[in-house]
């Protein structure tokens, strides 16, 4: 009888299925980025799972925004400011360490995380990508100032704002023209459409203050 069940309820999620993909065709292309995928594994209950709807994302960064340092810019229910690109220190071989002073909102009744590794980068001109190091994220744990500072991964709360200075990152000491770029993705870190570019030069970085340093 069990097994019964289980093909009567797949034979009607083929069915529905199929009807489904008949009215998407008729529909605009923002529908079609809805995959609906049939889960037939029975749950602790005895109760086939419920169909899950998956995000269909398009191409990374597809969605450019030339974003500039102190003003708010908005996608994915974020709204992101980098407030500086601040010059943290040297490492023991004469490497920069660079950390950025940000605020992010979240507009939505949803806490989520993220982290410098995830949503940032740094890119060249002459186009390499230079992610999160981890020395630089030792650096500043050791030497800054912990209610300012914060490492990997970090909160945004509902309804809220963080406010803080994240990073960092290992560059050569005479890099000083360079772009951030941002991804808001709000609580799915795979939305990567959206990318908010910076455009930094030697005049956006300045240098750590005395309040962040221990």
């Amino acid at each position: 009888m069990k097994t019964s069940k289980l093909f009567a309820f797949t034979l009607a999620a083929v069915l529905t299925a199929s009807a489904a993909s008949g009215c998407l065709d008729k529909k605009s292309s923002s529908s079609q980025n809805v995959n609906i995928s049939v889960e037939t594994t029975e749950a602790d209950d005895g109760l086939a799972l419920q169909p899950k709807e998956t995000v269909k994302h398009g191409p990374v960064g597809e969605n450019k925004v030339d974003a500039e340092i102190g003003k708010e810019e908005t996608a994915n229910d974020t709204a992101f400011t980098l407030n500086s690109v601040i010059d943290g220190g040297r490492s023991d071989d004469g490497m920069k360490f660079l950390f950025f002073d940000i605020t992010l909102k979240n507009a939505t009744n949803e806490a989520y995380t993220l982290s410098t590794l995830n949503n940032f980068y740094i890119l060249t001109n002459d186009g390499e990508e230079i992610y999160s190091d981890v020395r630089s994220q030792l650096y500043a744990n050791k030497n800054f100032n912990t209610e300012k500072y914060f490492a990997d991964p970090f909160d945004i709360p509902s309804n809220g704002q963080f406010s803080g200075i994240i990073g960092g990152y290992t560059v050569d000491a005479d890099l000083n023209d360079f772009t951030l770029c941002f991804f808001p993705t709000g609580n799915d870190p795979l939305a990567k459409e959206t990318v908010f570019n910076y455009k930094i030069t030697a005049d956006d970085i300045i240098e750590a203050d005395s309040s962040l340093m221990k």
